[in-house]
């Protein structure tokens, strides 16, 4: 049996996990966003948020009232683990690396806002800014 991830992007396909019950239905956005590469999760609603914010369109206190709007829940393994630096791709996969590709288990939670950071649109600071008003009670 082989260490090596299959030659396709297949192993990357994991399923969002569920939404709490409390929390309201996550709108399904209806065109995605062109930066979101093939084999990512969607999170063009996020994207149009954030983007709309750094071309000025909106102010910092409207893109925090639609992120906040939102409800997304924290990652099941927390926040913080949005955040960790992953390790460099293993041999071979260096060319299907992109930063943009958001993984499945994140859609759905705080991870659709990490990955506008990871775009480029909002600052680390506004990032923390954003998710203190969200999650105020997460470990940082």
């Amino acid at each position: 049996m082989s260490n090596k991830p299959p030659d396709d992007d297949s192993w990357r396909s994991v399923p969002p996990p569920p939404r709490p019950p409390h929390l309201p239905p996550v709108p399904e956005s209806t065109e995605r966003d062109p930066r979101i590469p093939e084999g990512s999760a969607d999170y063009s609603a996020a994207l149009a948020d954030s983007a709309a914010y750094k071309r000025g369109d909106i102010a910092f206190e409207e893109l925090q009232r639609r992120v906040l709007a939102r409800a997304l829940p924290p990652h099941h393994l927390g926040d913080a683990y949005l955040m960790m630096t992953p390790p460099p791709p293993p041999p071979g996969m260096l060319s299907s690396f992109n930063p943009l590709r958001m993984p499945g288990d994140w859609r759905g939670t705080w991870g659709e806002v990490a990955m506008t950071l990871f775009a480029g649109d909002i600052t680390h600071a506004e990032y923390e800014r954003l998710h203190a008003a969200a999650h105020p009670d997460c470990r940082r």
